[in-house]
């Protein structure tokens, strides 16, 4: 694919401290654009923004915040938007998934908070900034492992049965249905959004915040859907430049190309129940 040329865009990526969201940061830093860096952790994130600026990239944005919880979440897209600049493009790309059962101080299973609730938060915060773009592209950053996915309504927080792959799966499904719902209504706007998988990497993602016995459990699982790491990022960027995307929306992206995903990514009924009780759950709504 022929570079973009990215030059004066704007680009949002979540957690670009690691693995595959490092990787789109950098390329898309690379193409020219000004990267919007959301980060957790201010030490990594400000060696990133070093290997930006080494690289010859413009100068990066640095936004610390946890996106494990809802409240940093809203007060990261309002530091974004008080930039007071068009949003070009808006990877999801960050992502958790933990061996035990954690709950946020919000009340939140974490795996959720992180992959699901907070990307439907801080997208639909910046929808003022990203209707700014001429042609604006949110990423929704997914899995394959979706189609695993058991969604349970009545126990969001998975007190009743909790294994790593249960909320991870969960919140990637929820990602494909908070795409092709968010896309029905931005249609008209000449903003689209896109869920890709990129395939996962099995050193950071699966292992990063499980360390020692917790190797042995999700090792083997975690395989079924690695990737490696070297070339995790190219989906993000695919979705966020290619000229062969352009008005596309609504989609799932794999390998580079538009797929149909299966049937349980394309239920309406689940997806637009989701759809409402994020609504209740954040506090956000969409304003059309």
């Amino acid at each position: 694919m022929t570079p973009a040329n990215l030059e004066g865009k704007i680009a949002v990526v979540t957690g670009p401290t690691s693995g595959i969201g490092k990787g789109t940061a950098l390329e898309l830093a690379a193409m020219g654009a000004t990267v919007v860096l959301v980060a957790r952790n201010p030490g990594k994130c400000s060696l990133v923004s070093e290997e930006i600026r080494t690289a010859g990239g413009r100068e990066p944005v640095e936004v610390i915040a946890d996106l494990s919880l809802l409240s940093e979440a809203k007060r990261a897209a309002n530091d974004i938007l008080a930039l007071d600049r068009p949003i070009d493009i808006l990877v999801n790309n960050a992502g958790l998934v933990n061996q035990r059962r954690t709950l946020t101080p919000e009340g939140l299973e974490e795996t959720m908070a992180v992959n699901y609730f907070s990307p439907f938060v801080l997208t639909l915060e910046l929808l003022p900034a990203l209707r700014r773009a001429d042609a604006a592209r949110i990423v929704n950053v997914t899995s394959n492992s979706y189609v695993i996915a058991r969604l349970n309504f009545d126990d969001l927080t998975f007190r009743r049965f909790y294994w790593p792959l249960a909320p991870y799966s969960v919140s990637k499904l929820g990602n494909i249905y908070f795409t092709r719902q968010l896309a029905k209504r931005l249609e008209g706007t000449g903003i689209t959004v896109n869920a890709v998988h990129p395939g996962l990497i099995f050193t950071n993602l699966g292992l990063g915040n499980n360390p020692g016995p917790a190797k042995k459990v999700l090792g083997p699982i975690w395989r079924l859907f690695a990737k490696d790491e070297s070339e995790g990022h190219e989906g993000p960027v695919y979705a966020a430049t290619s000229p062969e995307l352009e008005g596309v929306s609504g989609q799932y992206i794999a390998e580079c190309k538009v797929r149909t995903p299966k049937a349980i990514a394309r239920r309406e009924g689940p997806a637009r129940r989701l759809w409402k009780v994020s609504e209740t759950t954040t506090g956000v709504r969409f304003e059309g």
